[in-house]
């Protein structure tokens, strides 16, 4: 009975040996990834949760998935990773099978993803926490959820975030650097704003003090003069007040700012036929004639609009063609940034474009931007007169509209001005 026994525990022995020979074989062959399938301790009951048939497509998936994957035991023990994971991680698959999820946890997320964790045994959880691999951080956004009851572990999705949040600091830094330039930009504005009106007052004051003088010089003295020198000093008075005239189209060009404008809801008819009448006198003079179609209500800051028009008007009374009397007509029509190329703007938008047309000198197309730059002028002084920077003006206040300015002309063929204003700002 005795020998029977011992015989029965010998033989269970055995049997024991074989058993752990296979399990240690299929637990090595899993983490040699040549078997699909998952060896996990439930209740201390050993099972073998296979992956083939219909399911075998979606561990292929897993294996060549962009994002990291792992599969993990309540208690932590992961037993299933694939590529992209062990890549994250920078170890090889042998390495990570069998090994704790917390062990690739850095310290300081710890509590976060027990929290996580916790929260994905009663179903789904996600969040951001750090890696800690090879020493260094590697922020991550995991996705946890419960594979239960099918299998008593946790599949988690590892999202490498590295590239997402140096992006995010290169933004902010470039935000950071866009607001001090900001800053810097305005402070720079306000200087030049407060120089322009110092210099232009500083430099308007001895002028005037030079028309005044020589005035009074040929009011007194001028009967002794020579007629040569009465000239000198006519063309001295002559050249101080253009200067003045200049320097307060400075101080004009200068003044243009978005701060201190005030858009309302204008009829642009009243307005043009307004500035018809305050350039009245120029125009009988020039026996010019001024035909405006219907006009739009729109929001402008009407001073400054009032501007636009006055300053088109006199350009092309100015440069009348010789022997043909100034003929002016100004039409609207509505545009978009498909039908039109409106340079500046790009996004899709409806625009009143506002064409004023005369039969002038008109200028050679090549030209057609450098007219509205700052001192530029495609005439000598003493051809026509003017300080160069009524146009300019006209483009920074269209831009201040939301809106632009364009030209097209042909030599002695006259010039179209086109304006373009939002129809809503």
């Amino acid at each position: 009975m005795q020998d029977l026994s011992v015989n029965t525990l010998l033989a269970e022995i055995e049997e024991l040996k074989a058993k752990l020979s296979e399990a240690d074989q299929l637990i090595q062959a899993i983490k040699d990834g040549e078997v699909d399938a998952f060896a996990i301790g439930s209740n201390a009951v050993p099972e073998v949760y296979t992956l083939q048939s219909g399911d075998y497509a979606y561990r292929l998936l897993i294996e060549e998935f962009g994002e990291g994957a792992l599969n993990v035991t309540e208690d932590g023990l992961i037993v299933y990773t694939n590529k992209a994971f062990c890549q994250l991680a920078g170890v090889s698959y042998e390495k990570v099978i069998g090994t704790r999820v917390s062990d690739y946890i850095h310290p300081d997320a710890a509590d976060e993803f027990k929290k996580l964790f916790d929260e994905a045994l009663r179903g789904k959880s996600r969040g951001e926490i750090d890696l800690r691999v090879d020493g260094a951080i590697v922020p991550v956004f995991i996705s946890l959820t419960s594979l239960q009851p099918n299998l008593s572990t946790v599949g988690i999705i590892v999202a490498d975030l590295s590239e997402k949040k140096k992006s995010e600091s290169t933004i902010r830094q470039y935000q950071k650097s866009l607001e001090e330039n900001n800053v810097a930009l305005l402070r720079t504005n306000e200087e030049l704003a407060s120089f322009a009106y110092v210099a232009s007052h500083d430099l308007q004051e001895p002028l005037r003090k030079m028309h005044l003088f020589t005035t009074r010089i040929l009011e007194l003295s001028g009967n002794d003069f020579t007629p040569e020198v009465a000239d000198y000093f006519r063309r001295i008075m002559e050249g101080a007040k253009k200067m003045q005239n200049l320097i307060q189209a400075l101080l004009q060009y200068s003044r243009l700012t978005i701060s201190d404008v005030k858009f309302v809801r204008t009829d642009l008819n009243a307005l043009v036929e307004d500035v018809k009448n305050s350039l009245l006198e120029t125009i009988e003079e020039n026996k010019a004639t001024v035909v405006v179609s219907e006009l739009p209500v729109v929001a402008v800051v009407p001073h400054q609009m009032s501007q636009v028009f006055s300053n088109i008007l006199l350009n092309s009374i100015k440069y009348k063609r010789a022997g043909a009397d100034p003929f002016i007509t100004i039409s609207t029509k509505l545009v978009d940034t498909d039908s039109v190329s409106i340079p500046g703007v790009r996004k899709a938008q409806r625009f009143w474009q506002i064409s004023v047309a005369d039969n002038g000198i008109g200028f050679d197309p090549i030209f057609s931007e450098r007219i509205f730059e700052v001192f530029q002028r495609l005439h000598s002084a003493h051809e026509y007169q003017g300080t160069g920077i009524g146009l300019a003006i006209c483009r920074k206040i269209m831009q201040t509209h939301s809106g632009q300015i364009t030209a097209t002309g042909k030599p002695g063929e006259g010039s179209v001005f086109n304006l373009y204003l939002p129809v809503s700002l």
